[in-house]
């Protein structure tokens, strides 16, 4: 009686090791997926913001690239971070929300309320970054 009851128990530590070990691998895969999704959306946004930067006399050009900034906006929105990453996410939305605001004005030729919101996506960017140092986490290079 009393070895079978120690060998329930043995079963039941091994099994629960097993769940642990299970669900610390499903959280890293949050992780991983998370950045990655970051990382894309971000490198988008990112290269949204220096084309209309690099042509800032051409309303036409950020009129093209305001749906481009639109949607990325949406999609970060859809994004879910794992539960390691949420102090990571509001960062993300702000970067995409002023960088669509910021070709917005350059569309319209607004020229200083641009310069404010890049400016104030850079700063979300830097603050990003630190958040997720922070956390401990890297965003996955992307291959150019």
């Amino acid at each position: 009686m009393l070895a079978r009851l120690a060998g329930l128990v043995l079963a039941g530590s091994l099994l629960l090791g097993t769940v642990t070990r299970g669900e610390a691998q499903a959280d890293a895969r949050r992780d991983r997926v998370y950045l990655a999704e970051l990382a894309l959306t971000l490198e988008g946004a990112r290269r949204v913001m220096l084309w209309v930067e690099t042509h800032p006399g051409d309303p036409d050009f950020a009129r093209f690239a305001y749906p481009l900034a639109e949607r990325y906006v949406e999609m970060a929105g859809h994004l879910t971070p794992s539960s390691r990453l949420v102090a990571a996410h509001p960062h993300l939305l702000l970067v995409v929300e002023n960088v669509e605001r910021a070709v917005e004005a350059a569309s319209l030729g607004e020229m200083t309320v641009f310069r404010q919101r890049a400016r104030t996506v850079r700063e979300e960017l830097a603050i990003l970054d630190n958040v997720l140092k922070q956390l401990k986490f890297k965003l996955p290079e992307l291959s150019r």
